[in-house]
C-alpha cells in the first residue's frame, strides 16, 4: 500500500518556544525535553520534524498535523480530537493515552510505537499503516477504516465495536484477546492459527 510520506523541504533547526511566540511553527527541526509547563493551541504544525522531544509539560490544544514526522517522542496523554493529521509519521514514538476522538488520518504511520489506551472512537482513517507497534488495550468505536495495514500489532485486549473491518489483514497480528462484536468481524482476514480464539469468542465449540 502506498503511503504519501511527509512532504517536507528547506527545513532548518528552529526554537520551538520562538516559533510559537511568533504563531508560526513551520518548516523546522525541533529538538527539547523539560520544559516549563505550557499550552500550545489553535495552531498548524507544518512541514517539521520533531526528535526525541519530550511532550510532558505541554499540553496540545486544537493543533493540526500536516507533513510532520514525529520521531522518538514522548506524546502521551495528548489530544488530538476533532484535529486533522495528514501526512504524519510516528517512528519509536511513546504515546500511552493519546487521544484521537472524531480525529481525521490521511496518510499517517505509526512505527515501533507504544501506543496503549489511545482512543480512535468515530474517527476517520485512510491509508494509514501500523506497523511493529503496541496498540493494546486500545479503542476502535464506531472508527471508519479505509485502505489499512496492519504489519505485527499487539492489539490484546482492543476492542473494535462497529467498525468494519472487511478486508482488513490481521494474520500478522496478536488478537488473542482483542475484543470485536460479530458486525465488525465480517470479512476481516485472519491467519489460520487465530481461528480458535474467533470461534470461541463467538460461543462456537470445536469437536475433537
Amino acid at each position: 500500500m502506498k503511503i504519501n510520506s511527509p512532504k517536507l523541504k528547506n527545513v532548518i533547526e528552529k526554537d520551538f518556544i520562538k516559533c510559537y511566540q511568533d504563531e508560526e511553527i513551520s518548516e523546522g527541526i525541533f529538538h527539547f525535553e523539560n520544559q516549563k509547563p505550557m499550552q500550545i493551541k489553535e495552531i498548524t504544525l507544518d512541514s517539521c520534524i520533531f526528535e526525541k522531544c519530550d511532550f510532558n509539560s505541554i499540553t496540545l490544544k486544537d493543533v493540526d498535523c500536516v507533513d510532520v514526522i514525529f520521531e522518538g517522542c514522548d506524546l502521551s496523554n495528548q489530544v488530538f480530537d476533532k484535529k486533522l493529521l495528514s501526512r504524519v509519521q510516528f517512528k519509536d514514538c511513546k504515546m500511552v493515552g493519546t487521544s484521537f476522538i472524531g480525529t481525521s488520518f490521511k496518510d499517517v504511520e505509526w512505527i515501533n510505537c507504544n501506543t496503549k489506551y489511545l482512543n480512535f472512537a468515530e474517527a476517520k482513517m485512510e491509508n494509514v499503516r501500523m506497523e511493529d507497534s503496541l496498540f493494546s488495550e486500545s479503542s476502535f468505536l464506531e472508527t471508519k477504516l479505509k485502505n489499512i495495514e496492519f504489519n505485527n500489532v499487539n492489539f490484546n485486549r482492543t476492542e473494535f465495536i462497529h467498525t468494519k473491518l472487511k478486508d482488513i489483514d490481521f494474520s500478522k497480528c496478536e488478537i488473542a484477546t482483542t475484543i470485536f462484536d460479530e458486525s465488525s468481524l465480517k470479512g476481516m482476514i485472519i491467519d489460520y492459527s487465530q481461528c480458535p480464539y474467533l470461534i470461541g469468542m463467538l460461543g462456537i465449540k470445536i469437536k475433537d
